[in-house]
Order: C-alpha cells, then structure tokens, then sequence
C-alpha cells in the first residue's frame, strides 16, 4: 500500500485517530481455531434462524441493506434470548487477538475509536502495555477529560459487550445514542475537524460515520482528506465514485489487494508502523514536533 506523506506525519505527530471497524475483528480467531467473529449479515441471518415464522419481510431487509431495521426486528422477536444470540456469537468463542490487532497497536496512535462491542483490540492493547491505555464507552460523562489529556485511550463509540443495555446495534439506538449522548458525537465531530481519520475494516454505510464525514466535508471545504482502507475489487469502485467520495465525503480511499485474507492490509499497516516510527525519530533528531 502507498501510505500519503500527510497521513505518515500526523500518526507520528499523534495527530491521527485510528478508526477500527468490524472487520479489524474478523482477522481473529476463535479459541479453538475453528470461527471468526460473524460479520454484519451472518450475525442477522443467525438470528433469523433463531426466530419463528413470519419472517420473509425480515429477511428482505437484510437481502435490500437495510441491517438496522432487520436487526430491531430480531431483537424485538428474540426478546430475552437477544443477550444469548449476542454471546454465542462474540462471547463463547473466546476469539484471539490476530496480526492486524498487533499492526494497529504499533501505530501507537493516542486515540483509537471503534464501533467494535467486542473486547478483542481492548483487551490485547491493555495487557501489552500493561493497563496504560484506557477504555472509554460513549455513555462515560468523562471522556472528553481523556481526549484532552496525555494518556492513550481507547473510544467505543458502539459501547461494550459487558454492558449489553448500552451497545448500539438496531435502528432505534443508534437514534437514541445521538441523542442522549449528543456530547460524545459532538466530539467526535470535533476530531473529524482537528484529526485525520484513518479508517480500517469499515465502510461508508455506517450513518455515524457518514454523517460525520459529511458535516466536515461541508463546513470545511478544501480541508485535507481522511483516509479509509478499502479492498479493491473488480467490480469497482469506479474512479468517477471515488471521486465523489472525497467530494461529498472529505475521504481518500486507500486501496488494496483483499486475497489470503486481507493480508496485504496488515502487511500495509505494518509498514506504515515503521514509516511512522522512522520519522518520529527524525522529528525528534530535529526538534520538529
């Protein structure tokens, strides 16, 4: 991967948020070797299995993109046996940590944010440096003492899978999450202005991370780009797309070769730890903080 010049200088300048999605968690591996984390539609259509009839309607939500109406809809159906999908999908397996989770902890950005409920990064990042990187949940009064200070300090904007009551998995909690916590959103839109992002194994459908992306773009036109890595793929996106994502969205994609795993991804934020690394110690030799 080519890794721009701007986004080398602000991770060593700790100037950069590292955004973690799902699928920085579908790199590890269950205890037993034998199941990675489900990705949006496998965890839905596992619940979709759960329920009992009717769910036709149920099922074309999730064949039409709509994940969250879907997901309210199973939750709704499942009732107390929402918790029991919940844990048997992310708790039971006991997934490791994996490559990628050591890569992203290498940058040793100050701030990484992830919509991840799972506690694989947290719990890999906290014992290698021995508790010296905090863990805050979007529902915490105090995180924006944490973003101000020193201290690295890891941000689940989606909340924890040990407290099931506040992680934000369906329609109608993603509403109520920016609205009763409309200062950690404030925040976050705050970083987007101050922070380039760098955003790995997510996309641009989630409507945080949207709408975030677009207030930026919006207001401060002409600003330097955020960065997402992306697989390419044949059939596209097409250049005329990407285009209009950096556009409308304040967003460079960052493309590359997704087989064996999305191994060239790690291979590529594994570089970019040296690169970093290396002109930290050049900032150093010359004072050019």
């Amino acid at each position: 991967m080519q890794w721009p010049e701007h986004l080398v200088d602000d991770l060593a300048r700790k100037r950069c948020v590292v955004f973690l999605g799902a699928g920085c968690s579908m790199s590890s591996m269950s205890e037993d070797g034998t199941r990675r984390p489900p990705g949006w539609v496998d965890f839905l259509d596992e619940g979709l299995r759960r329920i009992g009839n009717p769910k036709r309607h149920i099922s074309g939500l999730i064949q039409k993109g709509d994940l969250l109406t879907a997901c309210e809809l199973i939750k709704s159906r499942l009732g107390e046996d929402w918790i029991r999908l919940v844990d048997d999908q992310f708790v039971v397996p006991r997934y490791k940590h994996s490559r990628m989770h050591e890569a992203v902890l290498k940058l040793d950005a100050r701030v990484v944010l992830t919509q991840n409920f799972d506690k694989i990064y947290d719990t890999y990042a906290q014992t290698t440096t021995q508790n010296s990187i905090r863990v805050k949940s979007y529902t915490d009064p105090d995180v924006a003492d944490f973003i101000r200070g020193g201290q690295s300090v890891i941000l689940k904007a989606h909340g924890s899978i040990d407290v099931p009551v506040e992680m934000v998995f369906t329609r109608k909690e993603y509403s109520r999450a920016r609205y009763s916590h409309q200062s950690f959103y404030m925040m976050m839109d705050a970083l987007a202005v101050t922070h380039t992002f760098l955003f790995i194994g997510c996309g641009t459908s989630d409507p945080d991370v949207r709408l975030m992306l677009e207030k930026v773009a919006f207001f401060y036109g002409g600003s330097r780009p955020h960065y997402m890595c992306h697989p390419k793929s044949s059939a596209g996106p097409h250049p005329d797309v990407l285009s209009s994502i950096k556009d409308n969205l304040a967003l460079k994609v960052l493309t590359y070769d997704p087989k064996d795993g999305h191994a060239a991804l790690t291979t590529g934020i594994e570089e970019l730890a040296v690169l970093v690394e290396t002109r930290r110690q050049e900032m150093a030799g010359t004072l050019g903080w």
